[in-house]
């Protein structure tokens, strides 16, 4: 298929990035977003990028996650001088924390999976690890170092990349809503909006956390759900905490600007996106458990994000079975800023009719759920 025109229905960074990738090839892309773009999970989420859960899953998925984090670095670089802007891609590194045995039993697992793949890390024991980390808890039994983690800062991303879009002349249409298809017998061939009717050679939906609900439109079940995070945002000073750090209870990602991001809670409540007193307690335990110091720091702010889960955590990428000129691209669960800079390639060249750099088969709609992946 030579397609010259594209609708991406939705504008977070699954949707933005498949864009950047199509107008590089010619394609002239529209992207509709229902609300302002890039602001629900987007914007809520942590940005770190590694291949930990990736090779504890293996196969197709750890393919998928290293095309993408291998990707990235070449990507952004684009991404900022297109735009002008910075997106804050950090070689941040990262020590998983143990605070007694059983965490270091499971730590030594990860580190064979990672090893299996390619992937060395440095066990630290306290001490050296707290010399890397100052702040880290005198609790501390060890760590398992991996330089090969890095972050990038969501929201300065996708700003810098509908900055990259428009220099593009890509069409940005936030606040209009997707109300129906149009079709001719298993063919489509453009969509209808609040505004309009808008015509493509290609359509693809990228809505998130809200893809299940085209399901009853195609008469496919698309099983992709909400999946609530909880975050809290520490007000520390800059250079308090260097390295991303993975404790039993909590996630921390240490900003440029002294921020300190933490995160998150897996719950399934529907659309549900309200903080909960236990759940940002939880998170603040599991923060102060891993550095004491935060609980002279301020807590600036506090949100939730609804992550686009699916049966098994892996994304559903390509066409739409028994439909033309249809593609999805969803449920990305918690890995979705890791995975965009792939799925924007992959889509593409799907689109295009070229090759994918990554078989697309595991991630097909209607398959067998697959070996289920966390955080």
């Amino acid at each position: 298929m030579s397609a010259t025109k594209a609708i991406i229905v939705g504008g977070g960074v699954i949707g933005l990035t498949i864009a950047h990738h199509l107008s590089q090839k010619g394609v002239s892309c529209t992207v509709l977003e229902r609300g302002p773009f890039a602001k629900e999970a987007s914007w809520a989420g942590a940005g770190y990028l590694d291949l930990r859960a990736a090779a504890q899953v293996g196969g197709a998925y750890f393919d998928l996650c290293r095309l993408s984090y291998d990707l990235f670095p070449d990507w952004i670089d684009r991404v900022e001088k297109e735009s002008g802007l910075q997106a804050e891609l950090v070689e941040s590194g990262s020590l998983d924390l143990a605070y007694d045995d059983k965490d270091e039993a499971g730590l030594r697992s990860l580190e064979k999976k990672l090893q299996s793949h390619g992937l060395g890390g440095e066990w630290l024991v306290g001490e050296k690890a707290r010399s890397l980390e100052p702040a880290l808890s005198p609790g501390l039994q060890a760590a398992f170092f991996l330089k090969q983690t890095r972050q990038v800062r969501p929201p300065r991303l996708t700003r810098a990349l509908l900055a990259a879009l428009q220099k593009r002349g890509v069409v940005l249409r936030e606040l209009e809503i997707v109300e129906g298809f149009l079709a001719k017998g298993n063919r489509l061939f453009g969509v209808k909006t609040n505004k309009g009717l808008l015509e493509a050679d290609a359509v693809i939906l990228a809505t998130g956390a809200w893809s299940g609900l085209w399901g009853e439109k195609f008469k496919r079940v698309i099983p992709v759900k909400p999946v609530r995070g909880q975050v809290i945002l520490f007000q520390a000073r800059p250079g308090f905490l260097r390295h991303i750090l993975f404790s039993p209870l909590a996630y921390l990602v240490p900003r440029l600007d002294g921020r300190l991001y933490v995160g998150s809670t897996l719950e399934e409540v529907g659309f549900d996106k309200s903080n909960t007193s236990w759940g940002l307690e939880r998170l603040k335990r599991g923060a102060l458990k891993a550095l004491p110091a935060l609980s002279d720091t301020l807590i600036e702010d506090s949100w939730s994000g609804l992550r686009p889960g699916s049966p098994d955590g892996w994304p559903f990428l390509g066409k739409l079975p028994d439909w033309e000129g249809v593609w999805l691209a969803a449920g990305h669960f918690t890995h979705g800023l890791l995975l965009s800079a792939a799925t924007g390639q992959l889509i593409a060249q799907d689109i295009l009719g070229e090759k994918p750099t990554v078989e697309l088969g595991p991630f097909a709609l209607g398959r067998r759920p697959h070996t289920s992946v966390g955080l």
